[in-house]
């Protein structure tokens, strides 16, 4: 073990390691970067799952809930609370702005606490405000310029603004709420008028008590919910927060995948730069005696020795670089982040010994099949090398770390089969173009003559660095294009006159009123569109279940409300891609059009008659 450690700090010293060193532990903190982070915030999860759902459970709905869940609740005991959400638009003396209303009954929150800021400075209080005001989020008041004791309005009524809200329970990571928050009482709502048919409101109950008691209540509730209603408890607090953690991280995999694919590929050059210069070494230590067991263990044990290393300063620099992200993302996610466990750590190391295992090993074994007559015949005493060995070896490495990093053998598969046809295309072009290169040369100089020709002379060895550089450059360049690649097509799929500006939520007796509006300031009249909510219960007779259909997609699309639209000409940016616009018998049969997306999602065809 001396003696290894002698000859890594004398390697380490002359440079022979450095290029090595650093693509490990740039993968190393790749890695760990985005799993630190990633921990923390499933850590986060977990340890406040009660305060992400305010309640030990929560039963939550797109219509209002029974009374018989409420009465069922209470009748074992239990905690209740009730509350709602909906976006509408809140007025001020300055203007408007879309906010996330969200309304509180008394015992609001059952589990954890609300923080505001007043007048008496910042408190920690156990209820909602109180009838007759509101209370504001900071990102509210800094767009709408407002402060404590204005007014406000919602709908048809005025609130005062009471207090700041620095914190509620169960928002869960704020980094997902589009709209500001603004919390009233819950008695106050029916004054605002914006409880009408087909408005978007979400119905919760809270519910908070023994776990027994909980548990009992859980399994008397859950058979009886409905299309809608969805229930909630500790162990799948905040799905949508889940979800999105997990597409996050996956993505954010990927991303620093590519960072070990530029590993890969330097280890596997940098291994290759140095086995070659210490062929001469080797042979002259066959030559002292020593066996080849032996000298394939001290250079192996310089390789582990380096893995931890590189390993551990890997890790190091991944904590920082998280620590550094969760500072930069502090006041999105607004959540106090717990310190992250060692498991991150653990998978960045193995991350790296799977590099050096993959990339550097097979070229190590070379100096096995080096002889000690290399020392006289340098020339004839080379080992072959075995590029096979080193492929499949390099291939099965990225391919255990790309299944292990994204968690999905088919994105995987997706990933490794882009890059190993790009690997193919850029052997191709690289030999091709060396081929070029020697012919042109016999026309030119005599050096450009000579070294052109000794680039084809080393043809393959030559095409493997092409292939490796260019390999290298797609990772750096991958994401530069792909995002503006997104955002061009993004544009270009929006038309040149598509709308700028949209109103929402016209009530019928509003229409004539902004229809003169439009008129008196000299503006195009607008096309207004009807709207109603309603729900898919049935295909051809058959009843719509979310458990028959296996895509989550589709799951989620015919358990929600679909937006219905009526009317009795084609708008002119509309394309018929099947069947004809109806006719004047087709609108008494109650025909009607459906989106091609989503009848191919749903496996519907012209002919199928649909119950809403």
């Amino acid at each position: 073990m001396g003696l290894t450690l002698r000859f890594f700090l004398r390697d380490l010293r002359a440079g022979e390691l450095t290029a090595l060193f650093l693509a490990l532990l740039v993968a190393v903190a790749s890695i760990t970067s985005v799993s630190f982070f990633a921990d923390r915030v499933r850590q986060a999860l977990v340890l406040n799952a009660h305060q992400l759902l305010g309640a030990d459970l929560l039963v939550s709905a797109d219509h209002p809930l029974p009374a018989e869940y409420l009465e069922a609740a209470r009748a074992r005991g239990l905690a209740t609370a009730q509350s709602l959400s909906f976006v509408s638009m809140a007025r001020t003396a300055d203007g408007a702005q879309l906010a996330a209303v969200k309304a509180v009954g008394p015992g609001y929150p059952l589990r954890g606490s609300l923080r505001i800021a007043s007048h008496a400075g910042v408190t920690v209080v156990r209820h909602g405000p109180p009838r007759g005001s509101v209370w504001v989020d900071p990102r509210f008041a800094s767009l709408t310029g407002v402060s404590r004791g204005e007014r406000l309005e919602l709908g048809d009524a005025s609130f005062a603004i009471a207090a700041s809200l620095e914190h509620e329970p169960d928002t869960g990571l704020s980094i997902l709420n589009l709209a500001p928050r603004v919390m009233m009482h819950l008695d106050d709502v029916a004054a605002t008028g914006l409880v009408q048919p087909g408005s978007r409101i979400r119905y919760q109950l809270h519910v908070a008590g023994d776990a027994t008691a909980v548990g009992a209540y859980r399994a008397w509730l859950e058979p009886r919910l409905t299309r809608g209603q969805q229930l909630q408890g500790l162990e799948d607090a905040r799905p949508e927060v889940r979800e999105g953690l997990d597409r996050a991280q996956t993505f954010l995999g990927l991303t620093a995948f590519l960072a070990v694919i530029l590993a890969a590929v330097s280890v596997s050059l940098a291994t290759r730069r140095y086995v070659e210069r210490h062929y001469d070494g080797y042979a002259i230590m066959r030559c002292l005696g020593a066996g080849q067991g032996q000298l394939v263990r001290l250079f192996g044990g310089q390789f582990i020795v380096l893995g931890a290393v590189a390993g551990l300063l890997g890790c190091a620099s991944g904590y920082l670089a998280q620590a550094l992200i969760g500072r930069l993302l502090d006041d999105l996610i607004g959540t106090p982040l717990p310190q992250p466990s060692a498991l991150p750590a653990l998978q960045g190391v193995i991350t790296g010994y799977v590099l050096l295992l993959g990339f550097a090993l097979p070229p190590l074994m070379q100096l096995k099949r080096v002889p000690a007559l290399h020392v006289l015949r340098r020339e004839a005493g080379r080992p072959r090398a075995r590029p096979l060995l080193a492929y499949a070896a390099g291939l099965i490495a990225l391919t255990a770390l790309v299944v292990w990093q994204t968690g999905n053998a088919k994105l995987a598969a997706y990933a490794l089969g882009g890059f190993a046809a790009a690997a193919a295309l850029f052997a191709l072009a690289g030999l091709a173009s060396l081929q070029l290169a020697a012919l042109a040369g016999h026309r030119s100089s005599f050096a450009w003559r000579y070294g052109l020709a000794n680039l084809r002379r080393r043809g393959h060895a030559n095409t493997l660095q092409i292939v490796a550089l260019a390999l290298g450059l797609t990772a750096i360049l991958l994401l530069a294009f792909t995002r503006g690649d997104l955002i061009e097509a993004w544009r270009a799929k929006t038309p040149p006159d598509a709308p700028n500006r949209f109103i929402i939520n016209i009530q019928p007796e509003q229409r004539e009123a902004l229809l003169d509006f439009f008129r008196a300031n000299g503006l195009p009249e607008p096309t207004l569109y009807p709207m109603v909510r309603g729900r898919l219960m049935a295909i051809n007779e058959r009843p719509v279940r979310p458990e028959d259909y296996a895509e989550e997609r589709t799951r989620n699309l015919v358990e929600r409300e679909f937006n219905l639209s009526f009317m009795r000409t084609l708008p002119g940016h509309n394309r018929l891609s099947q069947g004809q616009w109806f006719t004047p018998t087709d609108f008494e049969r109650g025909a009607l059009s459906i989106e091609a997306g989503i009848a191919r999602t749903l496996g519907v065809k012209i002919g199928d008659r649909l119950t809403w």
